[in-house]
């Protein structure tokens, strides 16, 4: 069954609502080290990483997340000239997600801090399990068993799947953060 989740970003100027479609996401939980360099970008990095310097994500495709309310708040870096797209809030520096850079790829990353749950059961019963950690070498502390020192090759035959799948469904499109082929803002390029 799909589920409808809430989307807002922490002072509320940002929303939307991202659909949940069984099959069709993986709830990971990242702990590289650029995700941590973006929070600290962004100066939010209480709010953005956990105890171990990890990020929480949802990742789905475009089609799934729309957003309903603030575009004129969204803004995008990318922390090397062939980095990822990492969209964020200009009103409260609230990461909304992560995509590639071509807007033909069915992916989109996002964080499960800007998604709105009655309580952590809640959140538990729509998106289940974190099914992958991963880059724990990049961990702050004494980060759990479970999580990978690195990005797990036995993960890529899921990953690629799912991007044919994607590919071949047409879930590319429509994205929050592609007007066509070009991001709906500039992209900045940090380092």
């Amino acid at each position: 069954m799909v589920s409808t989740v809430a989307l807002e970003c922490s002072c509320g100027a940002v929303k939307g609502e991202l659909a949940v479609v069984p099959g069709a996401f993986f709830h990971v939980h990242c702990l590289c080290c650029d995700c941590q360099r973006y929070a600290e970008h962004l100066g939010n990095e209480a709010a953005i990483l956990d105890e171990y310097g990890g990020t929480e994500l949802f990742q789905t495709y475009p089609a799934h997340m729309k957003i309903t309310q603030g575009h004129d708040n969204i803004q995008a870096v990318q922390l090397t000239p062939k980095g990822i797209y990492r969209w964020h809030t200009r009103c409260c520096q609230m990461p909304l997600a992560n995509t590639v850079r071509s807007a033909a790829v069915p992916f989109v990353g996002v964080p499960v801090t800007f998604m709105k749950f009655a309580s952590e059961q809640d959140k538990q019963a729509v998106l289940g399990p974190v099914s992958l950690k991963a880059f724990g070498r990049y961990g702050k502390g004494t980060v759990p068993d479970d999580v990978h020192p690195r990005f797990p090759l036995a993960f890529m035959p899921k990953i690629l799947a799912f991007m044919v799948k994607g590919k071949v469904t047409g879930k590319s499109s429509p994205s929050a953060f592609f007007d066509g082929k070009a991001p709906v803002v500039e992209v900045q390029t940090l380092y």
